[in-house]
C-alpha cells in the first residue's frame, strides 16, 4: 500500500500544550519596585523560560518517524539510491542519502536501516590498499545481508520503491 495522506499525531499538539504550559508556568509579572534581588530573579526567570522555549521548539520541530514521511523523503531520495557507489564521493553521498532517510525511518525498519548506514559509514572510512580494512567492509555488507532483504521488501510493499534500483514499482500488498 503506498501511503500518500498526511498523518498528523497528537504529540505536536501536546509538544505545544506543554510549551504553553511552560511559559505560563513562568510568567514574570510587573513590580513597581525593582531591587538588585528582584532584577537577578526576574533575569534568571527570564533565561530559564526563553531557554526551555527553545529546547521546545526544538524538540517539537523533529519529523515524526512515520512511514509516510519515510515514503516521501525516499521518493526524493530515490533516483540517485540505486546507483552503485563507485568512488570516495559517491559513498559518501549515498551515506548522506541514508542519514537523511535515517531521521525519518520508521520503527518497524529503524534498527534495520541504522545497520545499513553504519555499513556505508564503514565504507566511506575504508581504505583500499589496507587488506583488513576491505576485509571489514566485506564481512559487515554479508552480515547486513538479512537487514538489506528486510528493508528493500518493506520499501517495495510499503512505498512501492526498489531501493536496489530506485525505481519505482508497483506494491506487492
Amino acid at each position: 500500500m503506498i501511503f500518500e495522506t498526511t498523518v498528523r499525531s497528537n504529540s505536536f499538539d501536546e509538544c505545544v500544550h506543554s510549551y504553553e504550559k511552560l511559559a505560563a508556568q513562568f510568567k514574570i509579572k510587573k513590580s513597581v519596585k525593582k531591587s538588585p534581588k528582584k532584577s537577578i530573579k526576574k533575569s534568571l526567570k527570564t533565561f530559564a523560560l526563553f531557554s526551555s522555549l527553545v529546547l521546545l521548539v526544538v524538540a517539537c520541530s523533529e519529523t515524526p518517524r512515520t512511514a509516510t514521511n519515510f515514503c516521501r523523503q525516499l521518493a526524493i531520495e530515490a533516483p540517485s539510491i540505486g546507483d552503485p557507489p563507485v568512488t570516495a564521493a559517491d559513498v559518501a553521498a549515498m551515506l548522506a542519502r541514508y542519514e537523511r532517510l535515517s531521521k525519518t525511518a520508521p520503527l518497524v525498519i529503524e534498527d534495520e536501516w541504522k545497520s545499513l548506514t553504519e555499513l556505508l559509514a564503514v565504507a566511506s572510512r575504508v581504505k583500499s590498499n589496507d587488506p583488513e580494512s576491505v576485509q571489514a567492509v566485506i564481512e559487515m555488507a554479508y552480515s547486513t545481508e538479512k537487514e538489506s532483504a528486510t528493508v528493500a521488501k518493506w520499501t517495495r510493499e510499503t512505498c512501492g520503491i526498489d531501493i536496489s534500483s530506485g525505481l519505482k514499482v508497483a506494491p506487492t500488498s
